[in-house]
């Protein structure tokens, strides 16, 4: 056989061998996908694992390869039917002489989701559910939850997750969390929803994990005639200069917090 091999095999006497280590790295790129549902979201995990492409080494001493996945590089792994133990020529699939990676059950999971997808995508405007809480959301380890997403019988739930579950690397005994992304979304908009008919609600909240909390309940109770609502504000009174948080920033830092405040 000519050309580069795939991914997880290496030519040998003219014939595609299996290399294990590779061959698990491709079978975990079929089988996340087939959870995920989305490249997107599959590149974000392979690279949050440090999973990068295959690396050669050209005739004019050039490294090739050895980096993340690019979304075309995972769209053309996910459709490779070498995998499968066939070869492909002038448009037709045949039965090849080397042995499988992928099985023909996973193989049809993955290629009934990427039709899917293809379809959803060119089935009219696409509805987005954005992550609200990106980037806000922390375990009780202080590991930062990603979203994502699980697609099952085309019924699509969104998640936030610990950085654990997507790394698999738990080996300081940390199981992760995994929370149904609307649930906790509807959670956090309600609080909100109190605090800005209610801010003075919010210091209390904060008092329990900011050590300024003092000075901002303090500014809430008494506040001063002059207040500049600026980044890094700053409120001249008399002889000494005070600087206070401004309230936007302040409404940011809660709704933060309101993962670790929940149920207190």
């Amino acid at each position: 056989m000519g050309g580069v091999p795939p991914l997880g095999y290496r030519a040998q006497d003219r014939k595609l061998v299996i290399v294990d280590r590779a061959a698990e790295i491709v079978r975990s790129i079929f089988r996340r996908y087939a959870d995920l549902g989305s490249v997107r979201l599959l590149k974000q995990e392979l690279e949050a694992r440090g999973i990068k492409s295959k690396s050669r080494t050209s005739a004019s001493d050039r490294v090739i390869g050895g980096k993340p996945f690019s979304r075309g590089a995972l769209y053309l792994i996910l459709q490779n039917r070498t995998y499968l133990g066939e070869i492909v020529h002038k448009g037709k699939s045949h039965l090849g002489e080397h042995p499988p990676i992928i099985d023909q059950p996973l193989w049809d999971t993955v290629q009934a989701q990427l039709a899917g997808n293809t379809a959803q995508r060119n089935s009219g405007p696409r509805i987005r559910q954005p992550s609200l809480l990106t980037g806000m959301l922390f375990d009780g380890r202080g590991d930062a939850m990603t979203p994502t997403h699980a697609v099952k019988k085309g019924t699509r739930y969104r998640y936030y997750v610990s950085r654990p579950l997507i790394t698999k690397d738990r080996s300081d005994g940390s199981a992760g969390l995994r929370l149904p992304a609307e649930a906790i979304e509807q959670l956090v908009a309600g609080r909100v929803r109190q605090w800005l008919l209610d801010p003075g609600s919010i210091y209390p909240v904060t008092q329990r994990t900011d050590p300024s909390a003092q000075e901002l309940a303090a500014v809430a109770r008494n506040p001063p005639a002059r207040l500049a609502c600026r980044s890094g504000g700053t409120h001249r009174h008399r002889r000494q200069p005070h600087r206070y948080p401004c309230p936007r920033d302040t409404a940011r830092r809660a709704l933060r917090w309101s993962s670790r405040a929940i149920g207190g």
